[in-house]
């Protein structure tokens, strides 16, 4: 089955449901989990980068909340775009359990200190991303498309492996009294967060974005030369970073060499896809689409907040950076995304087989806009109160920012459970 408006877009090799879904509502229990954190901790995690709290509020953000949507992402998506199917794509259900509890380990081990969580988060981890990288790193190699979508996901990929191997030298070398040369432990968390955000999140993000936006949105095309160029960026960082901590690059090669990879996600990316979507055939009004605008508006002041955060060294600023790139730039964008595509996921697999013998609603009836508004309105009301309470110090602000991000994580969560309990044919009436 070909969709409409993309010809280079096939669902015949799509994995079952099942796998990308159990990933998604991994998100939802990342950001509710979040915000009891912050509930129970007030400001403390967002005093400073170096705290226990802030640690585990930090990856259930890059790991529970923007690492789970992006690994099922790229299952459904290797298929889909790029034409090679996964292969033993019931390992994704392994994948999926040790990554859930290395990620839940590695938290607690946060929480608690030095310690057996944190060897067994770490791992699991490990495990988790063997067995997610080979079988996906075979389906990439074999896949006939040649595209910008394609380089982009494949430099992704190959930027979690990076940033995969660079966490579990963090857990292998906690406490140890020997050190290999050329480790600079804070060069190497800059190295490691940096290609984390800009890298992997930021290169899926913006590959998956110039196949998604026009699909379902039918936001105008990107032009070729612009989508190379943004891929470019973002794989000449992840060229440069890596060689630079092997040798003992110092801070400012190394942020230097992350530069072109942030410049072209943060400022070059929103520049292009927030004309396109503006300038989209269809005006009605989608609220997922309103997430996906938020995110888009983040990201340069992601990007400018990283520059404050160089140019005037501050805890407050490396805070507002970390929550502006995790909670609004990535965060926004992949609630968007599951607001709009798991609906159509469940739409092809449980009522499309039905059209013509029944009739079949459409896909927006599966999560109405109502419902998705909610959940976005709370996100972002999360982010501003988490963004004042980061620059005021404020722990009653810190508090009230925990319960919106519960708040958020309860509406997805009941956005995405009540579009996976649709069924069919019982979904369906005569």
């Amino acid at each position: 089955m070909s969709l409409p408006g993309d010809a280079s877009l096939s669902l015949d090799q799509a994995p079952p449901l099942s796998i990308p879904a159990s990933f998604f509502l991994l998100a939802p229990v990342a950001i509710a989990a979040a915000g009891v954190l912050l509930l129970v901790l007030g400001v403390d995690p967002l005093e400073s980068g170096g705290r226990p709290g802030s640690g585990a509020l930090t990856h259930l953000g890059t790991l529970g909340l923007l690492g789970s949507v992006m690994l099922g992402a790229l299952y459904q998506m290797i298929p889909v775009v790029l034409g090679g199917a996964v292969p033993a794509i019931r390992v994704a259900h392994a994948v999926h359990a040790a990554w859930t509890l290395g990620v839940t380990a590695l938290v607690a081990g946060f929480l608690t200190g030095p310690g057996g969580l944190w060897g067994i988060g770490g791992s699991l981890l490990g495990a988790a991303l063997v067995l997610f990288l080979v079988p996906v790193g075979l389906a990439m190699a074999r896949a006939s498309a040649q595209t910008a979508t394609r380089v982009g996901m494949g430099f992704a990929v190959v930027g979690l492996l990076v940033v995969g191997l660079l966490g579990l030298s963090f857990v292998a070398l906690r406490g140890a009294g020997w050190l290999p040369p050329g480790y600079h432990p804070t060069t190497w968390r800059i190295g490691h967060l940096g290609l984390g955000l800009a890298v992997w999140v930021g290169g899926l993000l913006t590959a998956v974005s110039w196949q998604v936006l026009p699909m379902f949105y039918l936001s105008t095309e990107i032009r070729p030369a612009a989508r190379t160029a943004v891929t470019a960026a973002v794989g000449l960082s992840l060229l440069g970073v890596p060689i630079a901590l092997g040798l003992g690059g110092s801070i400012e090669l190394v942020l230097a060499l992350l530069a072109p990879a942030g410049v072209a996600i943060w400022a070059a990316h929103p520049a292009l896809m927030i004309p396109a979507l503006r300038a989209r055939r269809r005006k009605r009004q989608d609220e997922s689409l309103t997430a996906w605008f938020g995110a888009l508006v983040c990201a340069p002041a992601t990007g400018l907040c990283a520059v404050a955060a160089i140019a005037w060294p501050s805890p407050r600023w490396d805070v507002a950076f970390v929550l502006l790139a995790v909670l609004g730039w990535g965060g926004l964008a992949l609630h968007g995304m599951l607001c709009r595509v798991l609906p159509f996921l469940v739409w092809f697999h449980r009522l499309s087989p039905w059209i013509g013998k029944v009739k079949v609603p459409p896909m927006r009836k599966l999560l109405p806009q109502d419902r998705i508004r909610r959940g976005v309105l709370a996100h972002g009301v999360a982010l501003g109160l988490l963004l004042l309470a980061a620059g005021t110090g404020s722990d009653f602000l810190a508090r009230i920012g925990g319960l919106a991000l519960l708040v958020t994580g309860v509406l997805l969560g009941a956005n995405l459970v009540s579009v996976l309990r649709v069924r069919a044919p019982e979904s369906v009436s005569p």
